[in-house]
């Protein structure tokens, strides 16, 4: 296995947004049976060295495709882009307007008369933002407009971050 390989070739996918997971899953259980490094504990150790290289690269490349923003992120890369560059910051006001919203209301939420109900709503807001998100991805990225592609994964960036705020506060909520 070439691990310099970008990671749609490795599981021999193409490379696009759009990712079939049922594929992409398959192909993973596949290549880890055959590199475990637990089938190579009577070879040399250059050759456990190796088994154990292929099955990092495997796991990298398999949390990358797996998850629409660390792919997103991932094929801007392969255009040579760093959409999380530090110095790239600039978003539309409107956007930025609606995050702080967002953040104040999941601040709000433990003193909510129902904070389950508060959650489950801003879930699927959430929810339904990331997907209209992934599908302007996907056509900016399709089109080869990378410049729309990189504000929408720094957008989607954002939306993901709320998503992992807000599952966190409703297991502090359940605890």
């Amino acid at each position: 296995m070439d691990i310099s390989q970008d990671y749609f070739s490795c599981y021999g996918l193409p490379c696009d947004f759009a990712v079939d997971l049922a594929v992409l899953r398959q192909s993973h259980r596949r290549l880890q049976q055959q590199h475990h490094p637990d089938r190579f504990v009577s070879q040399p150790d250059s050759e456990q060295r190796r088994a154990v290289q292929i099955t990092a690269y495997l796991n990298q490349a398999y949390a990358t495709l797996l998850e629409p923003l660390k792919r997103g992120i991932y094929l801007l890369q392969l255009q040579d882009m760093d959409p999380l560059a530090p110095n790239n910051t600039q978003m539309p006001m409107d956007f930025l307007l609606q995050q702080i919203e967002l953040r104040e209301s999941l601040e709000d939420m433990p003193r909510a008369q129902d904070p389950e109900a508060e959650i489950d709503v801003m879930a699927s807001r959430l929810q339904l933002q990331a997907s209209q998100l992934e599908n302007e991805f996907a056509q900016a990225y399709g089109s080869s407009d990378f410049e729309i592609a990189e504000k929408t994964v720094r957008k989607l960036q954002f939306i993901v971050k709320l998503q992992q705020q807000l599952d966190a506060l409703e297991g502090a909520l359940l605890d």
